[in-house]
């Protein structure tokens, strides 16, 4: 009886995992397993680029990452790329305030959530092989060079088109290839709760005859970028805009004074660490080849709220201080411009243009060139 009532919990067990893996493979929220080999980035990517007003975007109608593998075929017609993290996605040159008015005439926004150095790594070797642009703005977290770890990252392997390109960027830059563990991410996102919950809410939509996700849709108006849609849009130069939902509710919340919330949200034991010498070295072979490929490379360095800056003889605020100041050393060693700064009080940003503590607004990010501007009258 009880051998029984074992195999019929394997039976159903399995079924289930078996269902949900199915169910996350072929419906595909992120586009990164059955919907990743076809065309639909770069219907999408060619579509924002020929639209007025941009499209309406989320993470369920295409990843981030394979949305800038589409875009980044197309880098020939901007005088700016930009490369980085969420903290950069504003980054544009569409409506008003303009990002780095003066230096970019036209941007083509490349930025990926989460992005590390892997990232920059892929996307300046595709900016350069499909371009190249005259300029790269690159984007670089308090983070990006402080990782505990030699790893540079399994976020890229979940999509299959853009990892593809990670062994060709590592040889044509670093001259090596990078020893690294096979990473289950991709296949444990099958059984992901979160995936899952978006694979049912697409998949619901389908069966009540909506085909919008699968479906480009442009955005009709044009977009007040400081106050925002219903729905999150990429504009035609690829920055982001956020619901206004969320920018409202950005505003009306204040941003947490408690040490402990920014020590949970970068990083256990001791916080955030100071930049790691193995990453040092590879950004400054990223820079070099950028260089060397006759295109100017900058700097971006966003600010973090100014309530993290009130620690400021914590752990957090000295590795931030610290890998800026690395960050700058690099820069002045190659000839780089470093631009903005992790700490508000450079840029003079105001304690409500943020979003949380580690994202600014637009509002925020157009001050970082014109305080550049006016150091050096």
């Amino acid at each position: 009886m009880n051998l029984l009532y074992i195999r019929n919990i394997f039976t159903i067990v399995v079924t289930l995992l078996t269902a949900i893996i199915s169910l996350n493979y072929f419906v595909d929220p992120g586009a990164i397993y059955y919907r990743s080999g076809g065309n639909f980035p770069d219907m999408y990517a060619k579509s924002l680029l020929e639209s007025d007003n941009g499209l309406l975007w989320s993470s369920n109608i295409i990843s981030d990452r394979e949305l800038a593998l589409g875009l980044s075929s197309h880098v020939e017609s901007a005088d700016c790329v930009v490369i980085g993290s969420s903290s950069v996605m504003q980054i544009g040159t569409y409506g008003e305030p303009r990002s780095l008015d003066g230096t970019c005439n036209t941007i083509l926004n490349l930025a990926v959530s989460g992005g590390g150095i892997a990232d920059h790594l892929i996307l300046t070797y595709l900016a350069i092989k499909n371009g190249p642009p005259k300029k790269i703005i690159l984007g670089v977290d308090a983070w990006i060079l402080a990782n505990k770890s030699e790893s540079m990252g399994s976020s890229v392997k979940l999509s299959s088109r853009y990892s593809a390109n990670y062994e060709d960027a590592q040889l044509v830059i670093l001259n090596s290839i990078q020893e690294d563990k096979v990473s289950l991410a991709k296949y444990l996102n099958l059984i992901n709760l979160e995936y899952t919950k978006k694979s049912i809410s697409l998949l619901w939509k389908w069966v009540s005859g909506n085909n919008s996700f699968i479906g480009i849709s442009n955005v009709t108006k044009k977009v007040e970028v400081l106050i925002g849609t219903e729905s999150a849009v990429e504009l035609p130069d690829g920055s982001l805009v956020y619901p206004y939902a969320y920018i409202n509710t950005a505003k009306e919340i204040p941003i947490p004074e408690d040490y402990f919330y920014y020590k949970n949200r970068t990083g256990s034991g001791s916080g955030m660490l100071a930049s790691n010498t193995y990453f040092i070295d590879i950004y400054d072979r990223i820079l070099s080849y950028i260089i060397e490929s006759g295109v100017v490379p900058i700097v971006v360095l966003t600010p973090y709220h100014e309530n993290l800056w009130k620690f400021k003889d914590s752990n957090i605020v000295m590795s931030m201080s610290k890998n800026e100041e690395i960050i700058r050393q690099l820069g002045k060693k190659l000839g780089v411009s470093v631009i903005g700064s992790y700490n508000p009080k450079n840029l003079g940003c105001k304690s409500n243009e943020f979003y949380d503590f580690q994202h600014a607004t637009r509002e925020c990010l157009s001050r970082i060139k014109m305080v550049e501007k006016n150091k050096n009258k």
